[in-house]
């Protein structure tokens, strides 16, 4: 009985080790430069550039689903899409597929972007207060009005919640709201107010909250967590404490934990199962000594920290052990300026 114990031990390992090996195999994270786009195998961390023709305006935001990265391209009015396509029999290597340009209206200053499914993307519109509809195979669009200064789009199932970050001239003019509505019915939007100033980053949690991060009004150190229920379209707590102009927020498996960027502090944390920040300014996680300006978490919980590198060289992106550990495994150069990140898969 003994030695069956051990061998189904032995076993168990073994799967688990086999599932360790293979379990981020063929997904690749696409990190945003000053005019490209780096895409880092999740499998090797072997690098490949990529560029949208005609164009060297500087991307602003990033979503990757699938096999599709879609970048918002500010200062061009448009959005760059590159289609990922593995070469067979190569699991890994990515075939040539040129990336191309979609135009969107004149002035409208894009910037947040999330992909709903394997066609449709809502791309936030800060200069024309609205939210965006593109067909990213037909380039057709079509818009709807949000709040002020919109800065972020996520969805939750068939809602869109478009995060506005109530900024005029540049400083918040009152507290943030999100407005949500409908993707593809009647829609009738929603107001939810928020309690931070200059809210710019949003993710969905494992408990299907929504959570947005407000950067706060700058030199106050006062950037905030706002919890949203989307059922009920309200904010249900806030958790202050992230210090000064938290980033970019990505929600990670282990522990229930939020990972939030900060250029100067790090990687600030939150537990979303006990709301409470673990990780806060002055205890953040520096890879290299230095805070980082994006993140983004492949299938096997790695973390990987876009570093705020100088713009007179390539950047770095830190790939980390998961959480608590957040062990350095790899360092990875990409493009000048890097500044933010998302995952997508090549099959």
């Amino acid at each position: 009985m003994r030695r069956l114990a051990l061998l189904a031990l032995v076993l168990a390992a073994a799967c688990s080790d086999a599932l360790e090996q293979t379990s981020s195999a063929g997904q690749v994270i696409g990190v945003i430069n000053a005019s490209d786009l780096s895409l880092v195998s999740a499998t090797d961390f072997s690098v490949t550039t990529r560029s949208w023709p005609g164009t060297t305006a500087g991307p602003s935001a990033i979503a990757g689903g699938g096999r599709t990265f879609v970048v918002t391209l500010e200062q061009a009015n448009a959005v760059g899409v590159s289609l990922l396509v593995t070469c067979p029999p190569d699991p890994v290597a990515l075939c040539a597929r040129a990336d191309y340009v979609l135009p969107l209206r004149a002035g409208s200053e894009p910037d947040g972007v999330a992909i709903q499914d394997d066609s449709i993307a809502w791309i936030a519109n800060r200069a024309l207060n609205s939210v965006t509809r593109l067909n990213y195979f037909t380039g057709e669009t079509t818009s709807v009005a949000a709040g002020v200064f919109p800065r972020a789009v996520v969805l939750v199932g068939s809602r869109v919640f478009v995060v506005n970050s109530n900024l005029v001239g540049g400083s918040p003019a009152g507290p943030s709201w999100l407005t949500s509505f409908e993707c593809c019915g009647v829609r009738t939007p929603d107001s939810i107010p928020l309690t931070g100033l200059a809210a710019r980053f949003a993710v969905v949690g494992d408990d299907s909250l929504l959570y947005v991060v407000a950067a706060g009004r700058s030199g106050a150190a006062d950037g905030k967590l706002s919890i949203v229920d989307p059922k009920r379209r309200t904010e249900v707590a806030v958790l202050n404490g992230l210090g000064e102009s938290p980033g970019a927020v990505v929600f990670h498996p282990t522990g229930s934990r939020l990972l939030i960027a900060s250029a100067r502090e790090g990687i600030l944390e939150v537990n979303t199962s006990i709301r409470a920040v673990t990780r806060a300014p002055g205890n953040g996680i520096k890879p290299g000594g230095s805070g980082i300006n994006g993140v983004a978490i492949d299938l096997r919980g790695r973390v990987y920290a876009v570093g705020p590198g100088g713009c007179n060289g390539p950047g770095m992106v830190h790939v980390l052990t998961a959480p608590p550990d957040y062990r350095e495994i790899h360092t990875v150069t990409v493009g000048i300026c890097p500044t933010t990140a998302a995952v997508a898969a090549t099959q």
